[in-house]
C-alpha cells in the first residue's frame, strides 16, 4: 500500500516485462512507476576503474569529489586517491604520499571509502555506490552521517550539494 499526495491508495498489483535477453524491463502502472525500456545492469558489470567528479560542481560531495579508482591487481585490491578541491589528499604526515584506500566492486555494487582531512588526520568514511547500466554514473551515500560532507533530508543549507537528490559522481 502506498501513501499517495491525496487521499487515494494505490493497492493493485504492478506487472513488469523483462525482456528475453535480459536488457530490459518495461511495464509499471502509474501513480507508483512506469518504465518504458528501462535498461537492466549488464551481466558483464563495466569496471569502475577511472576518475569519477563533479566536475561543474567542485564543492559538492567533498569526501568523494574527485576520486580515482585504480586498477586492483592479483595481489593488491583495488584502491583509490582523492582531489579535494584541485589538490590531492596526501597521507598524514606529509607530501610524498598520497592518501589511498580499498575498495570493492560487485557488478553494480560499489564499497568504497570517503576521505574526509582535518588539520591532523584523515578519516576515511565509509560509503557505498551504484553503478549505472551505461556505466557513466556512480550513485553514492555513505554508511555513517555524522562525518560525511552530504547534504542530507535534515541539512538547513545545501553547502554539499542538493537537497533531495542522491549525490551522483560523472565517469571522467
Amino acid at each position: 500500500m502506498f501513501d499517495l499526495p491525496g487521499d487515494e491508495q494505490f493497492n493493485s498489483p504492478q506487472v513488469y516485462t523483462i525482456s528475453a535477453d535480459k536488457s530490459k524491463i518495461t511495464g509499471g502502472t502509474s501513480p507508483i512507476i512506469s518504465m518504458i525500456d528501462m535498461k537492466l545492469f549488464p551481466k558483464d558489470a563495466p569496471s569502475i576503474v577511472g576518475t569519477w567528479e563533479q566536475p561543474e560542481h567542485p564543492e559538492w560531495f567533498p569526501d568523494v569529489n574527485a576520486i580515482m579508482f585504480l586498477n586492483p591487481s592479483e595481489t593488491i585490491p583495488g584502491q583509490t586517491l582523492y582531489t579535494q578541491n584541485g589538490k590531492a589528499i596526501y597521507a598524514t604526515g606529509g607530501q610524498s604520499l598520497r592518501h589511498r584506500a580499498y575498495y570493492k566492486q560487485d557488478g553494480s555494487r560499489i564499497t568504497f571509502f570517503g576521505a574526509h582531512p582535518t588539520l591532523s588526520e584523515i578519516y576515511d568514511i565509509p560509503y557505498y555506490g551504484v553503478l549505472s547500466a551505461d556505466g557513466k554514473t556512480l550513485y553514492v551515500d555513505p554508511y555513517e552521517f555524522t562525518a560525511a560532507k552530504i547534504t542530507t533530508t535534515l541539512s538547513t543549507f545545501e553547502w554539499y550539494g542538493p537537497k533531495g537528490k542522491t549525490p551522483w559522481l560523472i565517469r571522467q
